[in-house]
């Protein structure tokens, strides 16, 4: 009996002691993100309450400013195949780095509902927008700008949302990143490797350009990545924002959603809830679309999005 619990005794310290060099190997070789970086990274930059913003601004400064933000895990770039047919047509579109994510700052946190908008606060000030403004939201983005709005209806003259976070169950993954270290080893060991899954099997499909995964490695190359997502899983309430949304359905602002049908990440079943919530929502179905629909069909995103702006252009 007491040679058997030594082995158990001798088996946890092992198991122990590989998680431990499992867990300091995926955060060997991460770096500093600091002002060196940004010089050689380039792009621009701009101070926010939270911390510096990398962000994108193309088209005309006098013309009606679209700002696109991104979702949970994939960085600005994720609006790279669709910005094109927005300045084409006249916009002045601007995308963003979540703090946490591309080449913003990684501050501590918590990464809550008064962070992202913060976020979201600070660019539109800094860089003198006129308002009010159409907000374009993927995936947690979509939450993002609605809880935005919530609080500054008078600011939005428009809301497109795109497979957009807010009704939704949550995973069993959130109970575990719940979790005091467990919910750090496996934000450090698997978080990168999850979050560009996704990308991966859309390059392997032909449906997404061959550099975006390159882009998603080296923005994950440095420290705070996996930090914000598990943040963001714990403190940011993303699966259910009803009640924000019903603010939004009181205000009257103009709502857009373009959703894929066969999305398992935000089930297009979420819909239902969100007209009954939001009673000027129109819907824009893509029959077939999975989650990924805003780098794997962009164009037909793209198009959508352009349909919709025609619609509230002279708002």
């Amino acid at each position: 009996m007491k040679k058997v619990m030594m082995l158990f005794i001798y088996a946890g310290l092992f198991l122990l002691v590989m998680s431990l060099a499992v867990y300091m190997a995926a955060r060997n070789g991460l770096k500093e993100l600091n002002e060196q970086a940004r010089e050689e990274i380039g792009g621009l930059y701009l101070d926010t309450e939270y911390g510096t913003l990398s962000y994108t601004r193309e088209g005309s400064v006098n013309s009606s400013a679209v700002i696109l933000v991104h979702g949970f895990s994939t960085p600005k770039f994720v609006w790279d195949q669709i910005t094109p047919s927005l300045v084409a047509k006249g916009y002045q579109v601007i995308t963003f780095d979540h703090l946490g994510r591309g080449f913003s700052d990684r501050p501590a946190g918590p990464y809550n509902a008064e962070l992202y908008q913060s976020e979201l606060a600070g660019l539109i000030a800094k860089l003198e927008l006129k308002t009010p403004l159409t907000l374009v939201g993927y995936s947690m983005g979509g939450a993002n700008v609605v809880d935005y709005a919530a609080s500054h209806p008078e600011q939005i003259q428009q809301l497109i949302l795109i497979a957009p976070a807010g009704y939704m169950d949550d995973p069993d993954s959130s109970a575990l990143a719940a979790k005091p270290i467990i919910g750090e080893w496996l934000a450090t060991v698997f978080g990168n490797q999850y979050a560009g899954t996704a990308i991966q099997s859309e390059i392997e499909e032909g449906l997404a350009p061959k550099d975006m995964y390159e882009k998603f490695q080296k923005q994950a190359s440095f420290k705070g990545y996996t930090e914000a997502l598990l943040s963001t899983l714990r403190h940011y309430p993303m699966h259910d924002l009803a009640h924000r949304y019903k603010i939004v359905g009181k205000a009257g602002i103009p709502v857009s959603a373009i959703w894929g049908t066969a999305d398992e990440v935000v089930p297009y079943s979420g819909a239902a809830e969100m007209a009954a919530d939001v009673p000027q929502l129109k819907i824009e179905a893509i029959e077939d679309g999975n989650h990924n629909i805003a780098y794997a069909q962009a164009q037909l995103v793209a198009n959508k999005i352009l349909v919709a702006l025609q619609e509230h252009k002279d708002e």
